[in-house]
């Protein structure tokens, strides 16, 4: 891949708003800004901690809404992906079949959060990389940020930083969100025990719930290093945190071996993917959280499309914000629970908790949940 070059040549610190973080809700945010209100995106800067490309832990899933979103941004993003055509659900000897062409795009965050961003920087997006948000202070015009370069008088903070957000921690809000643990690896497909790449198919394993994990087991097909590969994972809410632990390492090694995987577990990547409860806190005066730093849904685990249209909620929040002259954001969390973004999570959310009690199939869930 060419590099980015559309940076600052120096500090700058002549902005109205500061997006931190450089993944999809970062961009998303600064992408619906610019479609919503080009003076705003003109005045703002993104801060992220790394350089591009940079690779993320994540399945890579992009649901068809995700790429309905893209659309409206009028962006094409072509990146080596896989399109799924089947998802199979299993839970013991059970399984349910969802098939629609094209429903789901696999691909590795390394190379989509990095086409975004070119994409957004043509846009004109001005992007400082290797920068890392340390700490803010109140101010009378709004917010002083300092980072590892300097010091920024901002209107107004995005917290894009991902499921361990510094801006979420720095916030010190009433609420904080719920963990779910996973563990992944990329392995070359193996044509006999994963047919899930020749199909273009996902396939996820809920039979886990039996020996107590709030989660399941993934099978995904994807591309690495231009080569045929399979994400495999693990994933366990923990929505009810009172019950015993599970060995997740003992029931994915079982799984693996079931496939004829040797991979060791001092090789495993695991990451916490956080998810939100009822009662929700995601804004204070001059801030406001999005994607993984606000929190996804503990059913399936979000995807790269909650990051995307958390996006176009941050966007329209902030443009009002700036017409009204108002910067509390005292309605962020109302309009989360009324933007489609909200109402889905929290629509799985309580799925979730149907589950995890035993009170609804998972299968019978999905399977209602998929065909609306």
């Amino acid at each position: 891949m060419d590099s980015i070059n559309k940076t600052s040549s120096g500090l700058n610190t002549d902005f109205d708003i500061m997006i931190v973080g450089g993944g999809p809700a970062g961009v998303s945010t600064w992408l619906h800004l610019h479609k919503y209100a080009p003076e705003l995106a003109e005045k703002t800067v993104l801060i992220e901690k790394e350089r591009y490309p940079r690779d993320k832990l994540c399945g890579g899933a992009i649901l068809d809404w995700g790429q309905a979103i893209l659309r409206k941004l009028n962006i094409q993003i072509s990146v080596p992906n896989v399109s799924i055509n089947k998802a199979i659900y299993r839970y013991c000897n059970e399984e349910y079949c969802h098939k629609v062409p094209n429903f789901l795009k696999i691909v590795r965050r390394l190379e989509f959060d990095y086409a975004l961003a070119k994409e957004a920087t043509n846009r004109g997006l001005m992007l400082h990389q290797n920068e890392e948000f340390i700490d803010y202070s109140s101010s009378n015009s709004g917010v002083i940020v300092k980072t590892n370069k300097g010091e920024y008088n901002v209107r107004v903070i995005v917290g894009a930083d991902g499921a361990l957000s510094k801006v979420r921690a720095k916030m010190k809000l009433q609420t904080k969100p719920r963990y779910a643990t996973a563990i992944e690896i990329f392995n070359p497909v193996n044509q006999e025990y994963d047919p899930e790449f020749k199909e273009n198919t996902t396939f996820m394993d809920f039979t886990p719930i039996k020996e107590g994990v709030q989660g399941y087991v993934w099978h995904f097909p994807c591309i690495k290093n231009g080569k045929p590969f399979m994400n495999h994972g693990i994933c366990d809410a923990r929505i009810y945190k009172n019950r015993p632990r599970v060995n997740l390492k003992k029931i994915f090694s079982h799984e693996l071996r079931s496939r004829q995987i040797n991979f060791p577990p001092k090789k495993w990547s695991g990451h916490p993917i956080p998810w939100l409860e009822k009662q929700i806190h995601l804004s204070r005066s001059n801030m406001i959280l999005v994607g993984d730093a606000a929190g996804i849904e503990p059913l399936i685990g979000g995807g790269i499309h909650l990051s995307l249209a958390y996006g176009d909620l941050a966007a329209n929040a902030i443009v009002d914000a700036f017409q009204n002259s108002n910067y509390s954001f005292n309605d962020y969390n109302d309009r989360f629970m009324n933007h489609s973004v909200g109402k889905y999570i929290n629509k799985l959310t309580l799925i979730a908790h149907e589950v995890y009690t035993g009170r609804s199939s998972i299968l019978d869930s999905l399977r209602a949940l998929l065909k609306k």
